[in-house]
């Protein structure tokens, strides 16, 4: 039987480290890297080598005929034999464990078991998305991994006394004065494992770590007078209306509409000319790998040269996309705080933001006889994410053992009058 979920929640602390210390966590991040991808490539492997057995490709056609049939007794039977084919080439969580165990005693003065387990462990949450879902293996490139994390606070990465001990490494972190929610997250709730990021703020490596903490996080209290930063109204109903880049909420006291993420548009201002400047230095360094129309050529091997200014405008294109992904993720919380101020029974519309984001599939064209773009609202779902809104709002009400009313759009037929 699978674990039901607990409650958790995460506590990010920033690592206060000398030079030596951040030079031989990238060596460790980097190692990380190397058996998750040593092990996804064993995986990938004994994958293809399962897909060439004949055994495998009859149960699997049987499985597919039980599921067409809904023959419930046949379909339990075929996927334990499927399990089992699996297992006999290799394709279990805990073989993987096994498997990693091997190139983990290479590495052991970095890399504790429990790390290497959990590293196992994402290879084999991978493998499933291939098995089960039909997704593509991916590997990580250098410099990709940014997290490694152990599997509780007793042995690996360890917190303790505002000190992270990993390996004869000794991390002190910074915590802020008079900050009540870590103070009481720390004093009443339990720390469930460790996680060390890695995040590259302004071109320089910074380290934080993540405690996760067993329960349901402490309302956030204002340090000077202790009262409750966020007041949210019960049993009071709210409604939302979400669009691609804009969201309407009416409620029993207010209604008011507004765009998501509003200042997003003068990010992408700023990214769009850098990526031009981007362009101009690839293409000055590299004037062979274009035709003389523009276009890259196709066909051959190309090598590339970047310039010292091209890595350099590189950075400051992934400065602006962290900049983004955090000012999106700021303004969401402060207005899923203000959503919720109004009422507690949020009711929303059932909205695919995925499908809204592909291109549509149908050619049209117009009456002067020209093909219409295909595109849809992919750019502008990606600059103001309502679904991270959405997600949001969903998790702030689980606090409360509450969830999102959804609303069917076709029998309630909002706009019909």
């Amino acid at each position: 039987m699978t674990k039901g979920k607990k409650d958790c929640f995460i506590i990010e602390l920033k690592l206060l480290i000398d030079t030596w210390q951040k030079d031989i966590l990238l060596k460790r991040f980097e190692i990380a890297r190397t058996l998750y991808n040593t092990t996804l490539s064993y995986a990938v492997k004994q994958y293809t080598l399962m897909q060439e057995s004949k055994h495998y490709r009859k149960r699997l056609r049987y499985y597919q005929k039980a599921k067409k049939s809904n023959d419930s007794k046949e379909l339990k039977q075929t996927a334990k034999e499927l399990n089992n084919i699996r297992q006999s080439f290799g394709l279990s969580e805990y073989q993987l464990h096994a498997y990693i165990k091997k190139h983990q005693h290479n590495y052991k003065k970095h890399i504790d078991s429990n790390t290497s387990q959990k590293i196992a462990s994402t290879v084999w949450k991978a493998v499933q998305d291939v098995l089960f879902k039909g997704s593509k293996a991916h590997f990580k490139r250098y410099g990709m991994l940014h997290s490694v994390e152990g599997k509780s606070n007793k042995a690996g990465i360890r917190f303790k006394e505002n000190i992270v001990y990993w390996n004869g490494l000794t991390l002190p972190v910074r915590i802020r004065k008079q900050d009540l929610f870590v103070e009481e997250s720390l004093a009443f709730h339990t720390i469930k494992y460790c996680r060390l990021v890695k995040k590259v703020i302004r071109g320089i490596h910074t380290f934080y770590v993540q405690l996760v903490m067993d329960g349901i996080p402490p309302a956030k209290r204002i340090p000077s007078t202790g009262a409750f930063r966020h007041s949210y109204q019960k049993q009071k109903r709210v409604g939302i209306d979400i669009g691609p880049s804009t969201i309407a909420v009416v409620s029993e006291e207010t209604v008011f509409m507004q765009q998501l993420a509003p200042e997003v548009p003068l990010l992408e201002k700023q990214k769009r000319r850098l990526l031009r400047k981007l362009d101009r230095s690839r293409r000055s360094t590299n004037p062979n790998n274009f035709k003389k129309d523009g276009p890259i050529k196709h066909g051959v091997k190309l090598h590339w040269a970047y310039s010292k200014n091209y890595q350099k405008i590189k950075k400051q294109v992934k400065e602006l996309y962290r900049k983004k992904a955090c000012y999106i993720k700021e303004k969401h919380g402060a207005l899923a705080n203000k959503i919720l101020s109004l009422g507690d029974e949020v009711y929303i519309e059932t909205m695919h933001f995925k499908g809204l984001a592909k291109r549509t599939k149908e050619t049209k064209t117009t009456i002067q006889g020209k093909i219409q773009s295909k595109k849809r609202f992919g750019k502008s779902i990606g600059n103001h994410a309502p679904a991270m809104l959405v997600e949001i709002i969903h998790q702030k009400l689980g606090y409360t053992k509450q969830t999102i009313q959804k609303v069917n759009t076709i029998t309630f037929r909002a706009s019909q009058y």
